[in-house]
This record gives structure tokens, sequence and C-alpha cells, in this order.
């Protein structure tokens, strides 16, 4: 009959460490110890016995371990950087240090003045910086004034010329307008003083037909009062001839003079040629024509007081002919007295006439003198005054911008000197921190050169303080060439130190692989540097340890002891125990460590009993009992 199976303990955690993999051996090889009996009918012949192991999942890992010992990741050689006397020494040779923990220093007094001295420069330096800033505000400001003062300056020119050249085309229209109907009024009040006297001839003559006769009354007065006008209005007309006509062709010859200059001197302006011998001959000609003027109005005064004359004598007639006695006569009076109406209309107007032409005359006077002042300078003046003041102020803002222009490259020099004196108050102050020296990284005191008073050593052999940076510790060892081509930088690793106990573990990376094997007794070794992440505080150098690398480690797979693997040529395969018969299964092997392989393929299942081969001659079983019985390490023996 067939014995039943019972339960197989196995090992179903992989520990990647190398106690975990002592263990992981142990329990393997009491796993392989069971024994199974087949007993076959009832004839009590003996019963094959069977080593046989369960096929477990586990977390496995393969592993390169390296035995060695810790080491300082480094050492320290520790000088002062600035000159000077020790002045102070703080710590011992074995002394165990912290990072930043003072060590020695020197006497800092020249530090200290120099580091005020490069402050001094600084303030100093910052404040001529502060001024260039002012100063280019200020020369912003000025060009932003000259820029505005050249606005308003050029405008006021502008303005000016323009109200100047409005005043000297009004004048000059004004004059034209004046003197053309002046000379043209001239010519018809002449002509009228021989109308008034005709007129005055004709009442004359009508009037001596009557007053002839002898009458004395209001007859004879109109006649008288129109007679005794009769020889001042010859005066007039021989006044006109004599004076008038003569006066009237000097006043045009001066007027066109003054014309003819006008606009040679407009000429001149439109093509900006110099007027300055126009302005001279200007001047003359106005003299010319006050003169002219002059005479004209004399003439005119002189011809035109016949006007009152006869005015007053017409008044006369027209009173005498309307008194009670002689307006009750129709007749030829009545046509006297249409006559006396028709002349009186005609002194009236020609009074008027003579009025007006004095005063056009007057007023063409005061434009001629506001013409000689534009021509004599000011309209020059107030053409050229618009381009002199455009250059003048155009050089005043040139002049504020190239100011403005030159103050960025004073800032920036300004800056450059700020930025240099803060770099000397900052090795100033790094002297100064330097005279104190300081552990760069937790460590032990080597060694300690010089004394206090004595200068500080400068040479990097002979170094102020030597210290072991026992902040980074690795653990050093050798591996040989079969495992060096396994290993990379970043490499995970377990590391257990032998004076703290398997119990002690820590974790570190692979931070060294020598490119080059050192011989150790004929054989070919690599150096590899081992960095632990945190230390542990009791951890000291020399002490000895190991470190298993992880190459690489797969989680919860199914597992077979390396024993259970039979190889036949190029075929790999297990034999598991089914129904008390050995079966041969194909399967497909992962990686491995040195007791357990993983099965990554073929018909084996978590469970199965795979056999193992026959324990070694002399080993011995214990016997079947019907039952379970404990093995070492606990197997379940069959």
């Amino acid at each position: 009959m067939t014995a039943a199976s019972l339960p197989v303990t196995a090992v179903r955690g992989m520990v990647a460490t190398w106690p975990g993999r002592i263990l992981a051996i142990v329990l393997a090889a009491v796993v392989v110890g069971a024994a199974v009996t087949i007993f076959r009918g009832n004839n009590g012949t003996a019963a094959v016995t069977y080593r046989t192991a369960e096929a477990t999942k586990a977390s496995l890992a393969q592993t390169v371990a390296i035995s060695g010992s810790v080491n300082p990741a480094g050492q320290a050689r520790l000088n002062f950087r600035s000159a000077g006397r020790i002045s102070a020494i703080s710590v011992t040779v074995g002394q165990q240090v912290t990072t930043g923990q003072e060590l020695a220093r020197i006497e800092a007094t020249d530090l200290e003045n120099a580091l005020a001295n490069a402050q001094n420069s600084l303030a100093s330096a910052q404040s001529n910086l502060q001024r260039q800033n002012q100063s280019y505000a200020d020369a912003a400001r000025s060009l932003d004034n000259a820029r505005k003062s050249a606005d308003t300056d050029v405008a006021n020119a502008q303005a000016a010329l323009a109200k100047m050249k409005a005043n000297y085309a009004a004048a000059r229209t004004n004059y034209l307008s004046l003197t053309s109907a002046a000379t043209s009024d001239i010519p018809t009040f002449q002509s009228s003083l021989d109308t008034m006297q005709s007129q005055l001839d004709a009442l004359v003559a009508l009037m001596n037909q009557i007053v002839g006769g002898g009458d004395t009354g209001d007859f004879r007065t109109a006649y008288n009062a129109l007679f005794g006008a009769y020889a001042p209005l010859q005066n007039a007309r021989a006044n006109s001839a004599t004076l008038l006509v003569p006066a009237l062709s000097d006043y045009q010859s001066a007027r066109s003079a003054v014309l003819s200059l006008m606009d040679t001197f407009d000429s001149a302006v439109a093509a900006g040629s110099d007027t300055t011998s126009i302005a001279g001959s200007f001047q003359l000609a106005q003299t010319n024509y006050q003169v002219a003027l002059s005479r004209l109005t004399s003439a005119l005064d002189t011809t035109s007081s016949v006007i009152a004359t006869l005015q007053g004598a017409v008044s006369t007639a027209q009173a005498a002919l309307n008194t009670s006695n002689t307006k009750k006569i129709g007749g030829p009076v009545d046509q006297w007295r249409a006559d006396l109406a028709t002349l009186y209309t005609l002194v009236t107007s020609e009074q008027q006439v003579v009025s007006t032409v004095k005063v056009k005359l007057t007023q063409s006077a005061s434009s001629v003198s506001t013409l000689t002042d534009a021509i004599n300078g000011s309209y020059v003046t107030a053409v050229q005054n618009v381009p002199a003041t455009i250059d003048r102020t155009s050089q005043t803002v040139q002049t504020a911008s190239s100011a403005l222009a030159s103050k960025p490259a004073d800032i920036q020099s300004a800056q450059n000197s700020v930025d240099s004196a803060q770099l000397a108050v900052q090795t100033a102050q790094t002297n100064l921190d330097y005279a104190i020296l300081r552990a760069p990284s937790a460590g032990i005191v080597q060694a300690i050169n010089g004394t206090v008073g004595e200068p500080a050593s400068s040479s990097t052999t002979t170094p102020v303080v030597l210290l072991a940076n026992t902040g980074t510790v690795q653990l050093h060892g050798t591996v040989g060439e079969a495992d060096v081509s396994k290993l990379k930088l970043g490499l995970v690793a377990n590391i257990t130190i032998d004076a703290l106990g398997a119990t002690t573990r820590m974790t570190g990376k692979v931070t060294g692989v020598d490119p080059v094997a050192t011989i150790q007794q004929g054989v070919p070794v690599y150096g590899v540097d081992v960095t632990i992440d945190v230390p542990n505080a009791s951890i000291r150098p020399g002490m000895s340890g190991t470190a298993n690398v992880i190459l690489v480690s797969h989680q919860d797979v199914l597992t077979v002891p390396n024993l259970a693997i039979k190889t036949q040529g190029t075929r790999r395969y297990l034999q598991v125990l089914k129904d008390g018969q050995p079966v041969d299964v194909d399967a497909t092997f992962g990686i491995s460590n040195d007791t357990l392989t993983e099965v990554t393929g073929g018909g084996l299942k978590e469970g199965d009993l795979v056999i193992l081969p026959q324990a070694r001659a002399g080993a011995t079983t214990a016997p079947n009992r019907g039952g379970q019985q404990g093995g070492p390490g606990g197997i379940v023996i069959r």
C-alpha cells in the first residue's frame, strides 16, 4: 500500500544577507533529509527510500560577498588660508569632532583691520554710486527742461515772426490802399473846383440880371455873398494848378519809390538775401516820402480852404432867398434856389473828400513808419531769430543730452567700484572667517602640527590638523575576477560588521571598483569600496565585516534546492515524487544563490516534492514508523 503524504517544512523566505544565507543553507539541508518507505503488496519486502524537498515560494537574490575592513572615506589636511600666528588649539589628537567644530585659530587683528578698511571702501563706493544715480536724475531733468525751454523759445520766435509778418503785411496793404485812395481822390477834388466855378458863374450871371437893375434887398445880399466867393474860388483853382498838381506829382514819385523798395525787400527776404542796403535806401525813401507828404498836405490845405468860404457864401445866399419877402417869389428864383442847393451839396461833398484824403495821408504816414521799422531790421531780425533760436536751443538740448548720455558709463563705473569693493569685503570677511580652522566634516583628529605662538604652517604635506573623515565610512574588500565583472557602481549591499554581530545590519552602495587587478599570492583580485549609508555609531576604523552586494532579486517566486536539479546533456530537469514513484518533470530555471534556484516554467507546482540525491555513504535515516517523524532541522521523513 502507499503511505499518505505528510507535510514538509520548507524555506519560504530567502534572506539576502550573509547570515540569512547561512540560515537558508541549514534549512534546505534539513528539508532534503525526508525518507519515504514504499510497501508493495503484503509480502513485507524492503521499500525504496527517496530524499525529497517541497517546492516553495520564496524571495531570491543573487549576491556577491565582499569581505574587508572599515575605513574612513578620506582624510582632511587642514591649514589656515591666511597667514598668521596660532593663537589657540582647541582639540587633541584622537578627539572625535563634529562638522563645523573649531579646531584652532590664528591672531586676527590684521584681518579685522583689513575687513574694516574694505567696508569703508565699500561705503565710499556706494556713496559715489548714489551720487552718480542722483547726477543721472539731475541730467535727465536738465534735458527735459532744455527740451521744454527749446520748444517754448522756438514757439515764441515763430510767433514773433508770424506777428511781424502779419504787421508788415497789414502795413503794406494799408499803405497801398490808403495812398491809392488818396491819389485818386485828389484829382477828383481838383476837378470839382472847376465844377464849382461853373455853377458859381451861372448863378452870379443869372442873379446879376436882377441885382443890376439897382435892387438892394435880399437879392443883393445873395448876390454879394456869391460874388464874394468868386475870387477865393479863382485863387483855389490857381493853387490847384500851381501848388497841388506838382505836390501830388512829387508825392506819387515818393510813393512809387517806397513801393518799389518794398517789392525789392520782399524778394530779398524770400530769397534769404542780405537786406542791409535795402534798409538804407528805404530810410532815404521814407524821408523823401515824408517831405512829399508834407508838401502835398500843405498844398491840399491851401487849395481846399476855399471850400469853407464857398460853403458860407452859399449858405448866406440860400438864407437871403428864403426870407419872408423873397420866399414868396417864384419863377427864376426857384431855379436859383435849386442851383444853390446843388452847389451846396457839391461843396459839402468835396469838403468830406478833402477831410478823408487828409486822414488817409496821415494813416499812410503811420504805415510807412511801421514798414520802416520792419525793413530797417525788426522784420529781418524776426526772420533770422527763428533759425538762430532753433540752433541755440538745439545746442542746449544736445549739450544736455550729451551730459545725460555720459551718465550710464559713470554709473557703470561706480557700480563696478561697488562690486569690486563688495568682493574685497567678502574676501576680507572670508579671510577673517578662515582665521578659525573648523572641521569640514565629522572625524577624528589624527595629528596636530604646531603650537600656540608659532606661525601657522602653510605646507600641504604638514597640515596644522590632520582629520580622519568618519562622517562617511567605507568597507573596503576584494573580489576575484569571476565576480568583478558582475559589479557596477550604485549597486545596493547589505553590510554586517563582525564586532557588532549579525543582528546589526546596515545598507550601503558600491562606490568604487578598481579598474586594474592587484596580484595577491599569485591570484588577481580587485579592490571594491562599499560606502555605508548610515554608519552605526559604534563603528571604528579597522573593524572587519562583509558586504553582500545584491546583483538581482526576485520576490515570491517558486524555488527548489540546487541539489534537486538534474542534468543530462544539455537538458536540465527535475524528478517529482508522485504516488510514491519518481516522475521526470521538465522545467526552466531563473536566478539562483548558493542553495536555491528559481523555477520560471515547466510542470512543477508549489508543494510538489522534488527528489534529491541520496545521502552520502555512512549517513543514517530514521526508519519508517507509520507516522511523522522529525529529522534534523524539523524535516519530516516518510
